[in-house]
């Protein structure tokens, strides 16, 4: 589906009331949640235990309590919210307006809009880069990235791309932001220290999704041909995958990464060869670290399949709408949630599991890194700070030399990376 035609799609008329359902397993359809007109993104707020949807054909973001599953505030933007993005830094969310051109920003605290900016070029997908509170805009009709400061939310850089561009990934270790150039055959990679393009690569053409790795610090690629495994600098294709994907996630089990698109292929990232081929398809995908799930949903008929990652194997399937456009993880209450642009309603999973055993970890750990446990107080040892970062690349906190408290942290899976360094890398699992 391009991106103008999700502009084109008809809400049913269905009234999907909050039903609630019990079920005999662990992961289980829990709630339907009504939501705007044609909801086409969604994202947790990890802050503030919230989930955002844009719907797209009212012009508003629904706002749920990731505890209740109620919506708790409707936030009226401009016409055609089709994307959002969270700001870890300043407990913002961002949605883009694509017609007119609008960049919404909504505190994550009171819910209400605290500032928008007039942009131009049909605004669409976005990546928010922590480590220097930057927020990353790609404009479909502009070909070009537009780079906004964090704090003041000011135009601050403009990147000119030259193609017709697919997506944007932000490489925390590198500090670097990929961007897929759909309309040709490359991937260019961006400097955030100057907002510069330092890197064009030839993937193959028509690149669309891509995946870090940070386990290897690789970044993978679709393209026609299969899916190019790229070095951490986007300067040199590694490998290439028989695989291809309209979604990808990273799977610590044991540092793995699902490719989805007709099939589920699992692709082994030390040997970069396909390891299991699942005949299940889906558009939208990602991982639950705690109790190494895989949640992929797929339209007509519309449905999440659920997998165990550490046995690539099918656990349930999960029936939603016709129509699924995309996916979060609230990982403090686990559940997982799914739109769909046609019943105007959120999906709500419940997975009520435990999480893996300790003796799983010992399969997160790559050649370069060692791992530990911790309850909540993390002493790093290196010689410099470090980046503690999250599975999705966002960065969750800074490590300082000697004891560092992360109580306020989900438990979860994260990678410690210090300053300047690949090497001297951890693993953490909190609990």
């Amino acid at each position: 589906m391009s991106l103008r035609s999700r502009h084109c799609l008809c809400a049913a008329l269905l009234l999907l009331g909050g039903v609630f359902v019990s079920a005999g397993r662990s992961q289980f359809l829990e709630a339907v949640i009504p939501v705007g007109d044609t909801p086409t993104d969604v994202l947790w707020n990890p802050a503030s235990n919230k989930v955002y949807t844009a719907n797209n054909q009212d012009g508003t973001v629904s706002v749920i309590a990731g505890a209740t599953n109620q919506v708790i505030a409707t936030v009226r933007v401009a016409d055609y919210p089709t994307f959002l993005c969270y700001n870890s830094v300043g407990n913002k969310v961002y949605a883009t307006c694509g017609d007119p051109d609008w960049l919404y920003v909504i505190d994550g605290v009171g819910d209400t809009v605290i500032r928008r900016v007039r942009m131009r070029g049909y605004p669409t997908t976005m990546v928010f880069n922590a480590t220097m509170n930057k927020l990353y805009v790609l404009c479909y009709d502009d070909q070009m990235v537009r780079v906004y400061d964090g704090s003041a939310d000011t135009l601050v850089a403009e990147v000119w791309l030259g193609f017709t561009p697919g997506t944007l990934l932000w490489h925390p270790v590198t500090n670097r932001v990929f961007c897929s150039l759909y309309g040709t055959d490359s991937v260019l990679t961006i400097d955030c220290a100057v907002d510069q393009v330092t890197e064009r690569l030839a993937v193959g053409s028509h690149p669309y999704p891509m995946c870090w790795n940070p386990m290897n610090d690789f970044v993978y690629v679709d393209s026609d041909g299969g899916i190019r495994v790229l070095t951490a600098a986007g300067d040199s294709v590694v490998d290439v995958v028989a695989a291809d994907a309209l979604c990808m996630c990273f799977v610590p089990y044991p540092n793995k990464l699902y490719a989805i698109a007709n099939r589920t292929e699992v692709i082994d990232c030390v040997t970069q060869a396909v390891t299991d081929s699942l005949a299940y398809e889906g558009n939208a995908a990602l991982c639950d670290t705690i109790r190494g799930k895989v949640y992929s949903a797929a339209t007509y008929p519309g449905q999440c399949y659920v997998f165990d990652a550490r046995m690539d194997t099918l656990l349930t399937t999960i029936p939603l709408g016709t129509s699924p456009q995309a996916i979060c993880w609230n990982r403090t209450n686990s559940r997982v949630y799914i739109v769909d642009a046609m019943d105007d309603a959120v999906y709500v999973i419940r997975d009520t599991s435990v999480g893996i055993g300790e003796s799983g970890l010992a399969t997160l750990c790559p050649r370069r890194a060692s791992a530990c446990i911790i309850s909540g107080t993390l002493s790093w040892t290196g010689g410099r700070p470090a980046n503690l970062v999250d599975l999705c690349g966002r960065v969750i906190a800074e490590l300082r030399p000697g004891s560092n408290d992360l109580s306020r942290l989900s438990p979860g899976v994260y990678v410690a990376r210090e300053e300047g360094s690949r090497e001297h890398t951890k693993v953490v699992k909190l609990r």
